[in-house]
């Protein structure tokens, strides 16, 4: 099997700006909401069942434009999806700050046709610098995970399970996990694997998970090439889970100038691009023959995908904060407790902390409550009055959850929804946080502003017994027990 060289040698600033470069023109030209015929418009009576199954359908192009849309701030209706603004998500009992989260990149959108709900998931924005991310074996991400499982369990309750979930990239992982949790059909692009041990950590058991996604609750898009892609099929990367369509990227030949080395890179990440997938869906149809779609040639993409790689330019952050915030993202815990010793330096502390909350390594925590900036950091808060307990709880972290607490992080603390940090673990579904929480004398009869105290969260989730493995149906049996 090939593989990606880890040394990558810099040859000139010019070649990967040329390639940004590249891929921003190629984006903005390609931003467009129109239908590519008249089989894609969505009949009035559309329902989840509808679009359940692992082949394409015509209702798919649609699909990818509202994924699409998630990147973009000026639509609110789009061939009759509408997209919910704050007065709309407030009218149906959702609170407009839970769709976005500065401190961790997640973003969604909730649209709606007619009774149909659709949410959908950003994926991330950083295109071409991604090298941190691959070091982070795709798990830097994993507190997005739980923060969808959150929105989708409100969002399930209020459509009483009328919805689907859509994204794109990262947003394609997010979707296909809360469309796991809750039961209900996803269709995403160019999407996310999911880690076998973030699926254990709501509770279900993966091998049963990966059928289900597989017999018709998940299908996704790929345009071949696609970096994500190629990065997937090598180990210890986890696999995007349900079935996945391949679009060519070509829908004429290639010509000489397709094999420049600066061109196989670019078309590497031209081809994860929803302008791309967009344009090959329309180019296709696969709804309508599928005979269009390609088999998955990988071992070659992976050779031209290593030697295009040969070529790109790592850029580093010059400023102290991007030091420290990329040693975390690369697992560096030497680097970062040698930037973080020099201390007196101009800081943003609440993202600072909220980068080591979400690593997967403790250490980084223990590192900053340490040093110099330890007083300062139990000063600040995050927006909407949320405490990084709230954030540890919600990212599912339970050791961070931990040290937290030893330092004297209030437990109860109340946040601008009145949600605890007790709230914010059962309605991401981090049970051991919670058990956690609960063991250290968390309050769970605290009523949030809608009303539930805890129990109520935990007993009204999106997430049945019946999905979960054994151990996660024991773990959930004892917090009642621990509630009552």
């Amino acid at each position: 099997m090939p593989h990606i060289n880890s040394s990558i040698q810099i040859q000139s600033a010019n070649e990967i700006s040329l390639i940004r470069e590249s891929i921003n023109i190629y984006q903005k030209k390609n931003n467009s909401f129109a239908l590519c015929s008249k089989a894609a418009k969505w009949s009035d009576d559309l329902s989840p069942e509808k679009l359940f199954g692992r082949q394409s359908q015509s209702y798919d192009y649609l699909i990818g434009l509202i994924a699409s849309g998630v990147y973009f701030k000026d639509w609110e209706t789009m061939h009759g999806v509408e997209r919910l603004n704050h007065t709309q998500l407030h009218e149906i009992g959702i609170d407009s700050i839970l769709l976005r989260d500065t401190s961790t990149g997640f973003e969604a959108n909730i649209c709606r046709f007619n009774e149909l709900y659709i949410i959908c998931f950003a994926g991330s924005d950083e295109l071409v610098d991604f090298y941190a991310d691959i070091r982070q074996g795709l798990g830097y991400y994993e507190p997005q995970y739980f923060q969808a499982v959150n929105l989708t369990n409100i969002l399930y309750k209020v459509s009483k399970g009328n919805m689907i979930c859509v994204g794109h990239s990262l947003g394609g992982g997010l979707a296909t996990f809360a469309a796991l949790a809750s039961n209900t059909p996803c269709i995403a692009f160019s999407s996310a694997g999911v880690a076998k041990n973030t699926i254990q950590r709501i509770g279900m058991d993966y091998e049963k998970a990966k059928q289900i996604a597989n017999d018709g609750l998940v299908r996704f898009y790929v345009v071949r090439y696609d970096w994500l892609d190629l990065l997937q099929s090598l180990k210890p990367f986890p696999p995007a889970l349900g079935n996945k369509i391949i679009l060519d990227y070509y829908n004429e030949g290639k010509t000489w100038r397709d094999w420049l080395p600066h061109r196989l890179l670019t078309r590497n990440f031209i081809a994860h691009g929803m302008p791309k997938i967009l344009k090959m869906m329309c180019h296709f149809t696969p709804w309508e023959n599928d005979s269009r779609v390609v088999n998955d040639d990988i071992e070659v993409q992976l050779e031209q995908f290593s030697y295009g790689l040969s070529f790109f330019h790592d850029d580093q952050t010059d400023c102290w904060q991007g030091c420290c915030e990329n040693s975390i993202k690369q697992g560096n815990i030497a680097g970062f407790t040698n930037l973080i010793s020099v201390g007196n330096k101009p800081v943003h502390l609440d993202k600072l902390v909220g980068y080591s909350v979400r690593s997967t390594d403790p250490e980084f925590m223990k590192v900053l409550l340490a040093s110099s900036y330890a007083s300062d950091i139990k000063k600040v808060h995050l927006g909407n009055e949320r405490t990084f307990l709230h954030l540890a709880a919600q990212s599912g972290r339970l050791e961070q959850t931990a040290i937290l607490l030893a330092e004297g992080c209030e437990i109860n603390a109340v946040d601008s929804t009145g949600n605890t940090p007790l709230h914010d673990a059962l309605g991401c579904y981090a049970l051991l946080v919670a058990e956690f929480l609960l063991a250290q004398g968390a309050d769970w009869r605290i009523k949030n502003h809608q009303g539930y105290d805890c129990l109520d969260v935990l007993e009204n989730h999106m997430v049945k017994a019946d999905y979960l493995s054994p151990q996660g149906r024991l773990l959930r049996e004892k917090l009642t027990l621990m509630m009552q």
